[in-house]
């Protein structure tokens, strides 16, 4: 399991990223057995999925959309985190493919590794949205509204990481970037044919 000094290193690594300061590297473990390491973040993510699963589901009944009692709930979780497990693995091992025709084989690794932790800093803004909205602070509205403004700064941040991590040009860390918005519309895409959503 991940221990909670990789955690503070990985949140402090993760900030100093935000801040386009390349010395936030060092706070990630770079070896073979950090990038294994780094895909148990995905346990870490687990609130953020959870309320977000949760707010999307009330957001389907808020919209009339579904009746609470007619929801597939069976189909809509086990999709959710088919979903998840298939995103949190997809790309990686797609840019591992590419990684040598597109010249970035060395740097993968830390790239990878980056991606997972920065991954658990970019769900804290979200989870708050969500928890908001799903404690009736907030309407559906803001939430959505919110919820597009977190994603354009989230984006931001994967480039920023990108370019750092990659030591990469502005075009290759914007194609990295793009390659895992279009994996995850797909993906999210094939969670809702899953259970009919």
């Amino acid at each position: 399991m991940i221990t909670m000094g990789e955690i503070r290193a990985g949140l402090d690594g993760s900030w100093l990223l935000l801040r386009n300061r390349p010395e936030g590297m060092a706070f990630f473990d770079q070896s073979i057995q950090g990038f294994w390491r780094s895909f148990s973040v995905i346990f870490l993510l687990l609130p953020a999925f959870l309320a977000s699963a949760t707010a999307e589901k009330q957001f389907y009944f808020d919209e009339n959309m579904f009746h609470p009692d007619a929801f597939p709930n069976g189909a809509y979780w086990t999709a959710q985190f088919f979903g998840l497990g298939v995103d949190w693995v997809a790309y990686p091992i797609l840019l591992a493919l590419l990684a040598s025709p597109i010249g970035i084989s060395s740097r993968y690794v830390p790239f990878v590794i980056a991606r997972n932790w920065t991954s658990l800093f970019a769900s804290i803004p979200h989870l708050i949205i969500y928890l908001l909205f799903l404690l009736g602070v907030i309407s559906t509205g803001i939430s959505v509204l919110l919820s597009f403004a977190t994603l354009l700064a989230v984006l931001w941040y994967r480039y920023t990481v990108a370019r750092i991590a990659l030591q990469a040009s502005i075009s290759l860390a914007i194609g990295v970037v793009v390659l895992d918005i279009v994996l995850t519309l797909v993906i999210s895409q094939l969670v809702g044919h899953m259970w009919g959503g």
